[in-house]
């Protein structure tokens, strides 16, 4: 049986300017009729059917014809597309800045798609199944704080912004690496975050790798928000974060068929009741990072965002740089 990848849905915003990648699995021949070309391939377990980069617009419809059955995915527009990652503090929902719901604003420019997570959590409204979703006044409050103030103002230049949720609350990054890119030699720590033993179910090496990143794997974006670091305070891991974040951004990159992904890097906040060394190293090397790695910008939080909590609720302040780093040339 042949099928799309559940990221190809009604709604959908492909990545413009990027090569347009049609991607599924199963077994027997398959045919894409997309943007006026037809293309077709042999699957062999997992497919791919690549068109050449569009120009922001649409609505457009795909078309899949395999298995003697046809499949339409209609309303495809073509705009920029940009993948939520990390932990917690990127997860945040807009409920959880406790401001009153009438504050919320709706989006027919701004569209959801959200990655199944491991951890079971009724906070999480959507899945891959439900493919991807407008934001409304209404559902405002389950998109991801960063994810709708980001979106919010990047909308205003006029196209369709896409955001694929792929994060999960007290993670490590060793998880979210490739298992063979985990296990360097380089990379070996002795003495790891308590977060390794208290979420064993997501905190092994390559884990939410697998189970996450590879549901989306090789889609076209513009660029990764990357909110991490708290599960890797320890001495030994902190001394060598900067490490992880290079064998991240290059080994992502990889995978996603793109050598210029950008990755916007957000810098810890201070927290009072984590005012250690292997705190500050992380927020050390994360800075560090965007002078020693490829194609990275660090954005800084910790003058816009409380101290008093590991979950600051400030987020609008510090989207608005976040934007601000990904419209800067």
């Amino acid at each position: 049986m042949i099928t799309l990848n559940p990221i190809f849905a009604n709604d959908m915003v492909m990545q413009a300017g990027k090569s347009v990648r049609i991607f599924g699995s199963g077994y027997g021949d398959v045919t894409i009729n997309f943007l006026g070309k037809t293309k077709s391939t042999k699957a062999s377990g997992k497919w791919l059917i690549e068109f050449e980069p569009q120009k922001y617009g649409g609505p457009n419809t795909l078309t899949l014809y395999a298995d003697g059955t046809v499949t339409e995915i209609r309303n495809i527009y073509f705009g920029d597309v940009y993948l939520l990652s990390g932990q917690s503090n990127i997860q945040f929902k807009m409920w959880e800045r406790r401001e009153p719901s009438d504050v919320y604003e709706g989006n027919e420019n701004v569209r959801l798609f959200t990655v199944d997570r491991i951890e079971e959590n009724t906070e999480e409204r959507w899945g891959v199944n439900d493919g991807w979703v407008t934001l409304t006044k209404d559902n405002a409050k389950d998109f991801s704080a960063i994810g709708y103030y980001v979106s919010q103002e990047l909308s205003k230049k006029g196209h369709k912004i896409g955001l694929i949720a792929c994060y999960q609350g007290a993670s490590v990054i060793q998880s979210w690496l490739r298992k063979d890119v985990a296990q360097r030699e380089e990379l070996q720590v002795e003495n790891k975050f308590a977060d390794h033993e208290w979420f064993p179910i997501w905190n092994d090496d390559g884990i939410l790798y697998d189970y996450m990143l590879t549901k989306i794997i090789p889609y076209s974006m513009a660029s990764v928000l990357w909110y991490q670091g708290e599960s890797n305070a320890s001495i030994d891991e902190a001394r060598i974060y900067l490490k992880f974040l290079d064998a991240l951004t290059s080994s992502w990159r990889e995978v996603f068929m793109d050598s210029e992904l950008e990755f916007i890097i957000i810098q810890l906040a201070d927290y009072i009741e984590r005012d250690t060394e292997g705190w500050h190293l992380v927020q050390d090397a994360q800075m560090k990072a965007q002078d020693e790695l490829k194609n990275v910008k660090t954005v800084v939080c910790r003058d816009v965002c409380e101290n008093d909590d590991i979950h600051p609720r400030s987020k609008k302040e510090l989207s608005l740089r976040i934007v601000k780093a990904l419209l800067e040339k």
